[in-house]
């Protein structure tokens, strides 16, 4: 006989591994810190490249278009100012890529338990179409750690 329940959790399942699978397994080999760190080292290369960018085009449109001459220019206060826009640039992406990051693992961390809930779940049906009388472990006794699912009493000892 078919199983409605069983249909669903599956496709629950194939949806969230066709979606989301890969993403979320990479993704779950950092631990919350690492992830955000990771992140925002490629946000701030990002930002230091876009800024560099603006800086040259800055320095050109001062020599080239304005006809500065280069021996009257204040390198000093230019250079203040080139650091100054580098930092400010640099902690204004920090800021919006660490919330963005910490949203984003946040949002894996419910998926892969979500998951997890849907395969006890199958487990639970599949056992008891068997007549499998073993318990099968709750929610309390597992815990995802780093991709595999280990026993809580063992992990604290």
């Amino acid at each position: 006989m078919i199983n409605k329940e069983k249909i669903i959790l599956m496709t629950k399942l194939a949806v969230y591994d066709k979606k989301f699978g890969e993403a979320d397994i990479g993704a779950g080999s950092f631990f919350r810190h690492d992830y955000v760190y990771w992140k925002n080292f490629w946000a701030r290369l990002s930002a230091l490249f876009g800024c560099a960018i603006i800086v040259a085009a800055y320095v050109l449109d001062k020599i080239v278009i304005k006809g500065t001459d280069l021996f009257s220019i204040d390198y000093k206060q230019e250079g203040i100012n080139i650091l100054i826009f580098v930092i400010i640039v640099l902690g204004i992406t920090t800021f919006f890529s660490s919330i963005k990051a910490t949203r984003e693992y946040s949002a894996i961390e419910k998926r892969v338990a979500s998951n997890l809930e849907y395969t006890k779940k199958l487990d639970r049906i599949a056992a008891s179409e068997r007549g499998n009388t073993e318990e099968i472990p709750t929610e309390g006794d597992l815990l995802l750690h780093h991709g595999t699912i280990t026993d809580r009493k063992r992990r604290h000892r």
